[in-house]
Order: structure tokens, then sequence, then C-alpha cells
């Protein structure tokens, strides 16, 4: 066999991903956070984009030669009594991506009654402050608070007068973890027997467990200010691993106390707080902001609408454009300037109206197939995979998944990531219907929070009451889903049932 040379011909199929489209492609998969701070910093760059009003809506007809987006109001998009949505016809012009997901240019009908129930959960607008003005979320997390190291600093500043002993307790300091105690090896900082003529008083600082060495030594300064220490507390102390383990007989021998004794201390111990540099915000706590707003009115019907207090509203400069194009007239470079920026400019509010809609029309889709669950609770939420609403929007797995991701749904249940909705189905007893996996896992925790102290419900006993509710489903099935949900097992919660009672 001998080896020559030959030419082929072959012909493929790429998706050519372009800037823009890779630009669509990342504002779609943001959250809402990402998108304002991704919006501001395009607004920087930009001097053609300004932003709008986060309450007033522009003259689509001013704007209509940059831009088809602003001035557009998106009111909520209807479902029917049946769960339908009312689409309305497309009237949007901006080009479609193969492969990627549609953009749907609906002008949706007007929701009529939207005074019969409560906007305030999800308006854009923060609650009342003393002076009549709003207070927003935003502003309440935003508030200053002392950290711990303030609050330490202030501490050894006051209690200790040698300037030594407070360089050295500023040192310690910054050794401490996330959970206050010291951890870290200190040789280097001081020697032992300065540490330990330092730690007593550093010890005492507040919140008390601050500046311990390990957890036992953390409960044990936090049981001495409560007068709670003694030998068989001191003991148990020092064998934590056995209460972890449940290990209750073992632990009374040791201890020297009976069992009943040994219930109330674990129960004095489960009061005290492990973490003490916890009592302060390391961090701003993060705000959820709901992408969807689902309400219901009187007649049952489902109103979905995007929340516009979370959507980026952006516009032409219209006055500064036309300036640059008064100049642009005699200037080559002041010609290349007002294109490349009003492209831009242009693209990202079709690329912002596209995420939009895209997002309205999942949500839509996931109301209207879970319909249930809005009425019922978890209890009834139906198995649904990405494919589905794929199929049913004309639109990729991949942008269903994008949508979904870091977007939440506010309604009267509560918000929800809209991920939460996706779930496999379980098949039931008969095989002619089917039930979500997470609508099982409610069922299960229902059934072990219901059970009483002497009839606690193992596995086994678990699958025979789903199966009586035609639910087949095996044991390791309910094994897995009983530790997802981080709940012991039954001779574990036999054990605690014995010791609250």
């Amino acid at each position: 066999m001998s080896l020559t040379p030959r030419l082929d011909l072959r012909q493929t199929q790429t998706l050519a991903m372009t800037p823009r489209l890779q630009q669509a492609i990342r504002l779609l998969q943001m959250s809402a956070l990402e998108l304002e701070s991704a919006v501001a910093e395009e607004l920087e760059k930009n001097p053609f984009l300004e932003r709008e009003g986060a309450q007033e809506f522009a003259d689509p007809a001013e704007n209509r030669e940059f831009s088809e987006f602003e001035g557009r109001e998106d009111p909520p998009a209807l479902l029917d009594s049946a769960g339908q949505e009312e689409a309305p016809p497309d009237t949007n012009d901006v080009p479609t991506e193969d492969s990627f997901y549609e953009q749907a240019g609906e002008e949706n009908e007007t929701f009529e009654d939207m005074s019969d129930f409560s906007l305030d959960p999800w308006s854009g607008a923060g609650a009342a402050g003393e002076d009549g003005g709003s207070v927003s979320a935003v502003d309440l997390c935003a508030a200053p608070r002392q950290t711990l190291h303030d609050a330490l600093v202030s501490q050894i500043n006051t209690s200790l007068r040698s300037e030594n002993d407070r360089e050295t307790a500023f040192a310690l300091l910054e050794l401490l973890d996330e959970n206050g105690w010291l951890t870290t090896a200190t040789d280097d900082i001081c020697p032992p027997e300065k540490l330990n003529a330092l730690l007593p008083v550093l010890q005492g600082f507040a919140p008390t467990g601050i500046f311990a060495r390990n957890l036992s030594e953390c409960l044990a300064l936090q049981l001495k200010e409560k007068d709670r220490y003694d030998p068989a507390m001191a003991v148990m102390l020092d064998n934590l691993n056995l209460i972890a383990g449940r290990e209750y007989k073992k632990l009374s021998k040791l201890c020297g106390v009976d069992e009943d004794d040994i219930s109330d201390m674990i129960a004095e111990i489960r009061r005290l707080n492990p973490r003490p540099a916890a009592v302060f915000e390391t961090e701003t706590p993060g705000v959820l902001i709901p992408d969807v707003l689902v309400r219901r009115d009187k007649a049952g019907n489902f109103a979905v609408e995007l929340n516009q207090a979370v959507l980026p509203r952006v516009l032409i400069n219209r006055t500064y454009a036309a300036e640059i194009s008064a100049a642009a007239q005699k200037d080559k470079a002041a010609k290349k300037f007002l294109t490349q920026h009003l492209s831009s400019a242009n693209w990202l509010i079709k690329a912002l109206n596209q995420r939009a809609e895209t997002i309205l029309k999942v949500a839509g889709e996931i109301v209207a197939r879970q319909r249930d669950f809005f009425k019922y609770g978890e209890k009834a939420l139906k198995p649904m995979v990405l494919k589905d609403i794929a199929e049913a929007l004309g639109i990729h797995e991949s942008s269903v998944s994008r949508v979904t991701a870091q977007k939440y749904m506010a309604c009267s249940r509560g918000v929800f990531e809209l991920k939460y909705f996706f779930s496999q189905g379980l098949e039931s007893r008969g095989g002619d219907d089917t039930v979500s996996a997470q609508a099982v896992r409610r069922r299960i925790r229902e059934l072990i929070e219901a059970e009483k102290k002497e009839n606690v419900l193992s596995d086994e006993a678990l699958v025979y009451l789903l199966k009586r509710e035609n639910i087949d489903i095996a044991r390791r099935t309910v094994a897995k889903y009983r530790e997802a949900m981080g709940i012991p097992t039954s001779a574990q919660r036999k054990r605690d049932k014995r010791l609250k009672n």
C-alpha cells in the first residue's frame, strides 16, 4: 500500500460569532445587577448614549431615526383563563439571530384592572420614609455599619495602656479568621509567655468568644460569662465529636451525669454562638431583585410583566449626535467617530430590547405551564425541562438556559429563580401521569415534619406512603432527596425528638 497526496473538497456549516452576537449573548445571560453595571460602563464609553428617567417614557417618533426601543411601554402579557398567552402580532424589525434567540417585538395588550391588588412588594418605589419620601432597599442595605475590626480597635485602645501591648494586639487582630478565632500561629508576633498574659484581656472583649483558639475555647468563654461552666461541661466541650455522632450514652459516662442532664447541657451549647464574628456584617447583604412580576386579578387570570424598576432604559443623545453630525461633514475623523459610536449605541438599545422581550416570552410560557403552582403551591409543580419551553417558543435550549439563569420571578408565593420551575418528572404508579421531582421532595418534607415521636418514618415507610399517593419511587431515591434537603436519618431524628422532649 502506497501513500499518495490527494485533494478533498468538503463543505461545512458553522456559526460565526460576531462581536455583536457575543455581546447579545452576554446581555441575555446577565443578572439584573450585572446588566446595570454593564450598561453604566457603556454609558461612560459612548457619549451618544444617555439614561432615560426611571419613570419617564420618551416619544417613539422623536427618536425613531436612531432607535425603536425608547418610549415603548412594557404592559403585562395577559394569560387567559386557560393559561394561554395572548400573543400580539410581531411589529419589530430587529434582525433575528439563528440558533440563539428570536427577536419578539411584541406590543402587549394593556392590563386593565391593576388596581385590584397590591403593587407594593414589587414596585420600583421604595418604602415610605419618615419625611414622606421613599427609601429604597438599596439605601437601607447600604447604610454604614460598624465592622468587627472597628469594634476591636476601639476596645484595644481603651483597655491596653502599653503601646507595645497595643501593637501586639493589633497584629493579633489581623490574624483572626472569619469566625473571629485566633487559629494562626503567633510565634512570629509574640512569645508564648506574652501571648498567655495578653490573651485573657483580648478574650474579654465583645463579642464573647472572640480571640478563641478553637471551637471548644470559644464555647467555654461564653459559658463562663453565663456562669454555666463546670467540670461536666468542660468534659463535654472536650468531646464535641460525640455530640456530632449522637453518642449520648458514652458522653453521659464521661461527664458523670445522667442522660437528662446531657440533654440540658447540649441544649445550652446549641444556644451559644460558635462564630462570634458573625455578629458584625462584613459585607453588605445582597439584594434579590426580581426580573419578572406575576400578579393575579379577581377573575383568576395571571399577568406577567417585566420589572420596570430594573430595566435599564437608554436612548440616543440627539443633541450631541446632531452637533457631531454637522461637524462630520468636513472632518473625516469626526465622521468615523459618529458612525462607530452611533452604530454601537443603536445595537445596544436593540440588544436590550431583545433581551427584555425574550425574558418576558420565556416567563409567560413558564407561568402558562405552571399555572397550578401559582394557585396551589409547590405540591402542584409540574415536570418541565428546557426543551419544552424552547420548542413552544421556537428558540434554542441554550437560549432558555441563559434566560433562566440568575433571573428571578416575584409572585404571591415569594421570589423564585426561573430555573426553580424546571424539574424532571417521575412516573405515577399507573403510568398515565408524571409528577415533578420538586413536588415529591416537598411531599417527603411534609410527611417527615408531620411525624410523631413514637412513629418516626423510615425511608421504607416513606416509600409506602408515597405509593399510596400513586407516586412510585425507590427507597434509594427517597434517601437521596432526603439527604439533599438536609434531613437526617430516621434513627437520628428519633434521638433528636427524644432529647427535645
